[in-house]
């Protein structure tokens, strides 16, 4: 009896815990540096493309709803193969390590690596670019790489799920969230999604979302597409830590 007992007391308890709901909010302190790192992975077939980025923001003001942030980007290299040409360049090169091809990269990159983004974000996540320092065409679709999560403005709890939609130059890309984890510290959710113009493409992923302060930890990402014959496969990690 007292076996059954224990064992009805923990399911008790499982039901309970699996039916917390949460509300997912950034909740950032003026003066807060978080550092974001990306690895992604293009296979495009007769093109392969590596590519490692790293930024770090800093929480510079708090008004009410909102929070002003500023972003540099700290390190970007990537590593390009087609064919018989082969690109590989990172930040932290000196000019002696640079080929003429490498070089001329390096000068096309140099003015969006120096660049600051000055973000204005609101507690779900959504952010309104507010300046560029110096301004720089081209510097925003490079963040994008690593844009974030936008929550739901209601509660969460397993089995929920919300949609995000982003829009990149024509092309529509729906992002679902289906909730299937909160521990004491981590909101993990499955991604799902799909893109406009490509029907066929497959997306999947996962998300772990850190409770205490609202910043996706880590989230993982796999994109196909096949495109009259040609598949292209991309897959990125970002992981993201308070410093």
């Amino acid at each position: 009896m007292k076996k059954i007992a224990i064992a009805l007391l923990l399911l008790v308890s499982t039901i309970t815990y699996g039916q917390e709901k949460v509300k997912i909010r950034l909740k950032f302190d003026k003066g807060d540096i978080y550092k974001t790192h990306m690895v992604m992975k293009q296979d495009m077939g007769m093109v392969v493309m590596d590519m490692e980025m790293s930024m770090e923001m800093l929480v510079q003001d708090v008004k009410d709803q909102d929070y002003n942030v500023k972003n540099n980007f700290t390190y970007f290299s990537t590593k390009i193969e087609q064919e018989d040409k082969k690109l590989n360049y990172n930040s932290n090169m000196k000019d002696e390590e640079l080929d003429d091809e490498t070089k001329e990269f390096a000068d096309k990159m140099k003015p969006l690596l120096e660049t600051t983004i000055f973000l204005s974000m609101d507690k779900l996540g959504k952010s309104k670019l507010l300046k560029l320092v110096p301004e720089v065409t081209g510097v925003t679709k490079l963040k994008d790489q690593m844009s974030s999560v936008i929550y739901p403005e209601e509660e969460v709890s397993v089995g929920s799920y919300w949609t995000n939609t982003q829009n990149t130059e024509g092309i529509e890309m729906e992002t679902t969230y289906k909730v299937t984890q909160i521990t004491d510290d981590f909101v993990i959710a499955d991604i799902s999604g799909k893109m406009s113009l490509v029907p066929n493409a497959k997306i999947n992923g996962n998300v772990k979302i850190n409770r205490s302060t609202g910043m996706v930890s880590t989230m993982k990402m796999n994109i196909d597409i096949n495109m009259m014959g040609v598949v292209m496969k991309t897959n990125s990690e970002i992981t993201v830590e308070k410093i």
